[in-house]
């Protein structure tokens, strides 16, 4: 089976059963008592965690190997709708705009629709690491890369930092490794593929 192949099965194989999981109890709930509050009038984090959220990140992407004919750069920004599984995961379904650069072939623009799943690995204070990925479908207004095709699955997985800043607002930002590719679709030799490494930051509100 392709590469891609066991990627997009594996996402959705666990979007399922996260999906499918109940929310965790907290101890307020299974004592029966009502939620604990914090200083501020908040209810515990424990309770939050069941919460959506809403990023808005800027990201830019060098290809780092297996070069085609040209070293194609992609930046550009995304917007994401995130739901708390759990107090470690979370499920993402994100909207990405890139434009690639190709030069000296046409330039294009690609949008992307991917479903992320990200865990919380550590948490220290108001800060917390994560690790992430996903897949998801995109359509350039162009072939991409050049030889390519408009149509190709871009898989993307890295780590991440989140700072709380104010109430109901972090700062994030990580390190991707992102995966383009047409899986093949077109043929052996319609598919060039990108391999790039790249650095996001952005906000989110919950």
């Amino acid at each position: 089976m392709a590469r891609l192949d066991r990627i997009v099965i594996l996402v959705v194989a666990l979007v399922v059963a996260l999906g499918a999981a109940p929310p965790l109890a907290t101890a307020d709930e299974s004592s029966g008592e009502p939620p604990s509050v914090t200083g501020d009038g908040s209810t515990a984090d424990a309770v939050a965690t069941r919460t959506w959220a809403v990023e808005l990140t800027g990201a830019f992407f060098v290809e780092s190997w297996d070069m085609n004919q040209f070293r194609e750069q992609l930046a550009g920004g995304a917007v994401s709708l995130y739901r708390q599984l759990s107090p470690r995961w979370a499920i993402g379904f994100e909207a990405q705009m890139l434009h690639v650069n190709q030069t000296p072939a046409n330039n294009v623009l690609m949008p992307a629709l991917s479903v992320m799943l990200r865990w919380t690995a550590l948490e220290v204070g108001q800060t917390s690491v994560f690790f992430e990925g996903g897949a998801g479908p995109s359509y350039a207004s162009d072939r991409v890369p050049d030889h390519g095709t408009q149509f190709n699955i871009v898989a993307q997985t890295g780590v991440g930092l989140s700072r709380r800043l104010v109430s109901r607002v972090d700062m994030l930002g990580g390190a991707r490794w992102l995966h383009l590719s047409n899986n093949g679709l077109d043929g052996r030799w319609r598919n060039p593929d990108i391999q790039a490494l790249g650095l996001y930051i952005g906000w989110r509100v919950h």
